[in-house]
């Protein structure tokens, strides 16, 4: 797989490459063969195994035979000479500049070939100029199990073709345009011109620092900063967190509680106040003695006060009269003689329950006085209600007014016959019938001479 790492000098490249390409390959037991400044000494002393594993290339590889991928599926691209010597490169060819660069015997256990880390590779891969042999090895890459990390400042730079295949691409750009010098951010897209698929930032570890040397013209290791640019992103931050203490201390005075109200603003509402408590003297102990005068023999009260002052004694239980929470509602009156009955009605405000009379009021404890027509008063106990004729209306066939429903006219009892009004007389419906059942054998026997003449026409034929 071929893979990009992007950015600007001093972006993170090397710091990236190391730490997450270089290093993970190398704990796998893979070989890594790059033209980075790799401190091997350092690496060892992680890993002793790893010293071995690092190829580090200065020079490009000489030529050892022919490259033809002609026919790579029966046999090798890579033809070795065995009757000739090695021709080193000339002068003006670049490191992992020609196909003999990325030839390798070395195999892992698992038979991957090595992963190769090619730093400023626009200066081997120039957009114009790449030998077609080293394109034709990077389309054929994976024949050798080999994977490859390209860096530079910009894609556009080195051979497009190449570039075509790359299938991860890592933007970096250093954080201290954020204010924050001490990490930078990696973006990931899917391909050369891939959108993004992650967005992260990094810290950089110290600990990866002595692995590499990034500026190798040089014997410092800090570069310095730009002076005069001051982001608005860092004046922004301070700024946010001036504004966010101030926000704390307003909402703690907003809130203070101010001895009438308390901290969530209801008013405070004081306590009696308590009376303080004598206590006795210890147990065990001796309680001091005090002369006090002999009080003189007190008068007795006579026998109504103390009666008055006795605590009253608890009023007996009320008793519910026998219709409580029921209504009373008057029917009737019926009067013979000396005798007079009141017929009364007893409801639950809305349907009728049962009837009496005030026979039986009478026998269950109430009296009943009669004032006027549907004017009665019942009174129990010393309460009186007065009693109407307002008794509920019944519904339509009730038990004391049954609806009665004539078969043969449809008419009903209560007088609402508009659904039957219509309705025909049986003696009209037995005459339609006979009208109908004529009309039908008018009908037939017509079929029946029609049929004959079609049956005639076609004899004659």
């Amino acid at each position: 797989m071929i893979n990009g790492l992007e950015g600007i000098p001093g972006s993170g490249k090397s710091y990236e490459a190391v730490a997450y390409h270089v290093l993970p390959a190398l704990q796998a037991g893979r070989k890594v063969i790059t033209n980075l400044p790799l401190n091997i000494d350092a690496l060892a002393a992680i890993d002793p195994t790893y010293r071995d594993l690092v190829e580090v290339r200065t020079r490009p590889t000489p030529q050892l035979g022919d490259w033809n991928a002609a026919n790579i599926a029966e046999q090798e691209a890579f033809q070795l000479w065995t009757d000739k010597e090695p021709i080193p490169q000339s002068e003006n060819v670049f490191t992992f500049g020609t196909v003999w660069d990325y030839y390798s015997e070395w195999r892992g256990s698992k038979n991957q070939g090595p992963l190769y880390v090619i730093d400023e590779c626009h200066v081997a891969l120039p957009k114009l100029g790449t030998p077609e042999s080293v394109v034709q090895w990077f389309k054929l890459h994976r024949h050798y199990n080999a994977d490859v990390l390209l860096m530079t400042q910009s894609f556009r730079d080195i051979n497009q073709p190449i570039a075509q295949l790359i299938a991860t691409l890592i933007k970096c750009r250093k954080a201290d345009i954020l204010g924050r010098k001490e990490s930078y951010i990696r973006k990931v897209h899917a391909g050369y011109r891939g959108a993004v698929i992650q967005t992260d930032e990094r810290e950089y570890k110290s600990q990866y620092f002595g692995l590499y040397r990034s500026n190798t013209q040089s014997s410092g290791s800090a570069e310095s900063g730009v002076t005069d640019v001051n982001p608005m992103i860092v004046k922004f931050n301070r700024f946010q967190k001036f504004w966010l203490l101030l926000s704390v201390l307003l909402v703690i005075w907003a809130f203070w509680p101010d001895g009438e109200h308390d901290v969530w603003g209801r008013k405070i509402v004081p306590s009696p106040p308590v009376k303080p408590r004598v206590l006795g003297p210890a147990p065990g102990a001796a309680a001091p003695v005090v002369a006090s005068p002999v009080p003189a023999p007190a008068e007795p009260k006579p026998l109504e006060s103390q009666q008055a002052t006795a605590a009253p004694a608890e009023a007996p239980p009320q008793t519910k009269e026998p219709l409580f929470g029921k209504q009373l509602h008057v029917a009737g009156h019926l009067s013979k003689k000396d005798k007079s009955i009141t017929l009364f009605i007893v409801s639950d405000g809305t349907r009728r329950m049962f009837e009496l009379t005030s026979d039986d009021l009478e026998d269950a404890g109430y009296s009943v006085k009669r004032l006027a027509n549907c004017m009665v008063t019942v009174k129990f106990d010393g309460v009186v209600r007065p009693v109407t004729c307002d008794a509920p209306y019944l519904n339509t066939g009730g038990q004391d007014r049954p609806l009665v429903v004539d078969a043969a006219t449809g008419s009903r009892s209560d007088g609402h016959n508009t659904r039957y009004s219509n309705a025909p007389m049986p003696q009209e419906v037995a005459q339609a019938r006979q009208e109908q059942q004529q009309q039908a054998g008018g009908y037939l026997e017509a079929l029946a001479r029609r049929n004959s003449q079609v049956r005639s026409v076609l004899m004659d034929n």
